[in-house]
């Protein structure tokens, strides 16, 4: 890679990193083009060069920096382990859950946040069916019972407990545990 290309990678990386920060806990309307420039010491014609538009930086930013620490989170729950699974749903939500909620509002009026939405939703259920793959292969209701997990593992669940009912991160996970123990009986 020549300098040049190099310096320009790092100029990217600068951006996007400066994106994710300032989006992680704002609303999207709340982050300009002009505030990335200035978080990331560029200018905004340089972000629109690299990304195209508000939305460009945004997609590039879940698809090259959320999504893969999201992967990279659940990788680490144990199999068949239900503490172990929704400890580490948890700790996932207690990163994302608030920016994840606020992406799903905001897929309501924006079309093109659908395909991620889409995707994220076919992530979540893989994930739940690959950890408790063992259980689901012979369960006689193993696409019901699937179904089920998927939803008591689900970013609104995990914000009713935390954010609606209040209760601790101890709490949520205790009541997790619960809920996916009573499933799996």
């Amino acid at each position: 890679m020549t300098s040049r290309a190099k310096a320009r990678e790092q100029t990217r990386e600068a951006i996007l990193d400066a994106a994710i920060e300032l989006f992680v806990d704002a609303w999207y309307d709340e982050v300009t083009i002009a505030d990335v420039a200035a978080a990331a010491g560029v200018s905004p014609q340089t972000v629109v060069n690299h990304f195209g538009s508000k939305i460009g930086l945004y997609l590039a930013g879940l698809a090259e920096r959320f999504a893969p620490a999201v992967a990279a989170g659940r990788a680490e729950a144990v199999p068949g382990d239900v503490d172990s699974i929704v400890r580490t749903v948890v700790r996932d939500y207690e990163y994302t859950g608030d920016g994840t909620w606020r992406l799903l509002a905001l897929a309501e009026r924006m079309p093109e946040l659908l395909p991620i939405i889409e995707d994220g939703h076919r992530s979540h259920r893989h994930w739940v069916e690959t950890v408790f793959a063992a259980v689901l292969e012979r369960h006689p209701e193993q696409d019901r019972l699937s179904d089920l997990l998927v939803v008591v593992l689900n970013v609104g669940t995990w914000r009713s407990l935390r954010r609606e009912l209040g209760l601790s991160r101890e709490a949520t996970v205790a009541h997790l545990v619960t809920l996916v123990g009573a499933l799996l009986a």
